[in-house]
């Protein structure tokens, strides 16, 4: 339980890649040494006492490997499962500028589904979109019917996608639906388990 609220703690505050890697030799020297660190009020040298014998979660593991490659800051997290199995899902407000969305397969710790978050007014969406909002939430509420609790804009290698989030009061769950914005197929869907932060 413990762990679970630090890990719920960390991965909510807004994290900085550079402090991670490039100006922090403590971390630096954590990362590389596999373990995690929770200190605070304490020097360096009894925080890396302390820390000697931890691992790093799968979740700091992902969190660490995002945000190496994409800097910035996480903005929310989501643990869903994915053709049965875990996967971390941050949304990430890079310093380059565009807000992202990257997958991080919670086993493996593999980076995947990079996708650009846009508005539904963003030129680069409207512009390649050829069915409506109103069509793709038919397509994805045919799949799980349920009430609409959210939708997102993307762009996955140039292609706009809706995702909506639906909730079945009858599984206690949320599901991501994912629907091509071009052919109307739908591309993937995930069981969201819980999720860490705001959007």
């Amino acid at each position: 339980m413990k762990k679970a609220l630090l890990c719920l703690i960390a991965s909510s505050l807004p994290i900085q890649a550079e402090s991670l890697f490039a100006e922090n030799s403590m971390m630096q020297e954590i990362t590389n040494k596999n373990v995690l660190a929770y200190h605070h009020s304490k020097s360096e040298s009894g925080a890396k006492n302390m820390l000697a014998n931890l691992k790093m979660t799968a979740i700091d593991i992902c969190v660490t490997k995002a945000i190496k490659k994409y800097p910035g800051h996480v903005l929310s997290m989501e643990s869903e499962i994915e053709n049965d199995r875990l996967i971390y899902e941050l949304d990430i407000k890079t310093k380059a500028g565009p807000e992202i969305e990257i997958e991080c397969d919670a086993i493996k710790h593999t980076l995947h589904d990079y996708e650009i978050e846009v508005s539904s007014d963003d030129k680069r969406f409207s512009s390649a979109v050829k069915i409506s909002e109103k069509k793709a939430r038919e397509i994805a509420l045919a799949k799980y019917n349920g009430k609409v609790v959210d939708v997102e804009y993307s762009l996955e290698d140039n292609n706009p996608n809706y995702e909506f989030d639906i909730y079945m009061a009858s599984k206690g769950y949320e599901f991501e639906v994912e629907v091509d914005g071009v052919t109307g197929k739908i591309i993937e869907t995930e069981m969201e388990l819980y999720d860490i932060g705001a959007e």
